[in-house]
């Protein structure tokens, strides 16, 4: 049979195209059918900022030295209660985790949402009777502090986009609590609207708020609670548009090198080693110049012989303690291995025990992401009228405390607050509310997946750098 060949290719060509689009049709016709909430959020703006400062006033700092303190109990029976009257299945734990589950009320199958916050404050700061101060249509000038504190555009390049725009900033004599009270405000704030307008479809919503994540223990008790989302975001982040979508794996190694007491003089007949010339020789050794932290940018780790100590005062015991970063946990895992094997060779060289202690201390959630947590946060932020910027952070997150003891990982969303851990923190008020309305959007932007992994990852193409 004869065929136009021409025409043959195109109609091949114009076909493939089709298939091609075709599920991207689908997902953005599901896109575009979805709600905007332009008016429902409207209402609830005034709200969330009220609920917000009457957060500002509760003294929640958590401790090093205390597994939990009085002032975060407090906070956590208030808003425990405060949570539990609007009706939903809420739980406070033994070591005050606030857990609530909201049941679907879509009839198909959908991944699990969880959200995350945390209600502590950090100790490094003073926090306790903290006035807010609101500053409505901001003019642009300096804003002068108690204390000689300033805020100005040298010092935060951020407030020139905060002009006209209503801002909150504590009054210089302590922080203002934003980290992460703003997540907390936008948490509860979510529960109230979906608790009256149950017109608003999504499908199962756990949300969890913890205690003492300003002192790297936020997931250390999150077992007590049923939180184990498919796809999580956690309240925490900076200002528009930022969802840190990676950060480093984190680990802690201990090595103790043993030597034995004994008369320095007589070590030759005595039997005493010397612990401090093979730990000297190991730090040396694993922390290589070219491994220290000052020479990593980027994505790129670091393995860093942090401090040496006698332990206990013995001078028979050295003890290294190294900090390992990197985005990929493999880097971690090949440096260890590297580690071990110089060990054990000046173990034997110098005839000592070298014992080694391993502390996983937070994930990179990239390495373990629901595979439509990059298109709901991009989705959900551009129905709020807000342009994603994806990032990664050289630090850890809520999120990637939860990721070590969970195994998921999840996105950290911007919430307006700045200058953490500071008497010049402050808060973008509009970014908070941009924030509440993004939370908003991920539950039909979730609720239209349908089931697990069932629509096409329509957002833009990426691959985080420990995939590559």
């Amino acid at each position: 049979m004869k065929f136009n060949k021409p025409f043959y290719l195109w109609s091949v060509f114009i076909a493939s195209v089709a298939l091609f689009l075709a599920p991207l049709a689908q997902a953005g016709s599901v896109q575009n059918h979805r709600p905007e909430h332009d008016e429902l959020v409207a209402k609830y703006r005034p709200v969330l900022m009220e609920r917000f400062l009457k957060y500002t006033t509760y003294d929640s700092q958590s401790a090093n030295d205390q597994d939990i303190t009085p002032e975060q109990i407090e906070t956590a029976q208030k808003l425990f209660a405060e949570i539990k009257a609007l009706g939903f299945n809420t739980q406070l734990t033994e070591h005050y985790y606030i857990y609530v589950e909201i049941p679907s009320n879509v009839a198909h199958p959908t991944p699990v949402l969880g959200f995350s916050s945390h209600y502590d404050t950090t100790p490094d700061v003073a926090g306790k009777n903290i006035h807010a101060n609101v500053i409505k249509k901001y003019d642009g000038n300096p804003i002068v502090l108690k204390n000689g504190h300033v805020l100005d555009f040298n010092t935060d390049p951020y407030l020139k986009q905060m002009v006209g725009k209503t801002i909150v900033t504590s009054d210089g004599t302590t922080m203002l609590s934003g980290d992460d009270k703003a997540g907390v405000s936008i948490m509860v704030t979510l529960l109230q609207t979906l608790k009256e307008n149950p017109q608003l479809k999504h499908g199962k919503v756990q949300i969890v708020i913890t205690p003492n994540e300003d002192v790297g223990r936020s997931a250390d008790y999150i077992e007590e609670t049923p939180y184990r989302p498919d796809l999580a975001f956690d309240f925490d982040g900076k200002v528009n548009g930022e969802v840190t979508v990676g950060n480093f794996n984190a680990e802690k190694v201990i090595y103790r090198v043993k030597g034995v007491n004994g008369h320095q003089s007589h070590a030759a007949e005595n039997g005493y080693r010397n612990a401090w010339k093979p730990a000297c020789e190991l730090g040396a050794i694993c922390a290589k110049e070219e491994w220290l932290p000052n020479k990593s940018t980027g994505t790129q780790g670091y393995a860093e012989l942090h401090h040496m100590n006698m332990v206990e005062g013995k001078m028979s015991e050295a003890e290294l303690d190294f900090r390992l970063r990197s985005f990929k946990q493999a880097d971690i895992d090949a440096w260890k291995d590297y580690a071990q094997q110089k060990a054990d060779s000046i173990a034997k060289k110098y005839d000592v025990q070298i014992e080694r202690q391993v502390f996983k201390q937070y994930q990179n959630v990239a390495e373990n992401i629901h595979p439509q947590a990059r298109a709901v946060a991009q989705n959900a932020l551009r129905r709020a009228g807000v342009t994603p910027h994806f990032q990664e952070e050289r630090a850890g997150t809520t999120a990637s405390m939860l990721m070590l003891k969970l195994g998921k990982g999840a996105y950290t969303i911007f919430t307006g607050q700045q200058n953490a851990h500071n008497f010049t923190e402050w808060l973008s008020e509009e970014d908070m509310f941009k924030s509440y309305w993004v939370a908003l959007n991920m539950l039909d932007e979730v609720a239209a997946l349908r089931e697990p992994d069932a629509l096409p990852h329509h957002a833009d193409n990426y691959i985080h750098p420990s995939e590559r």
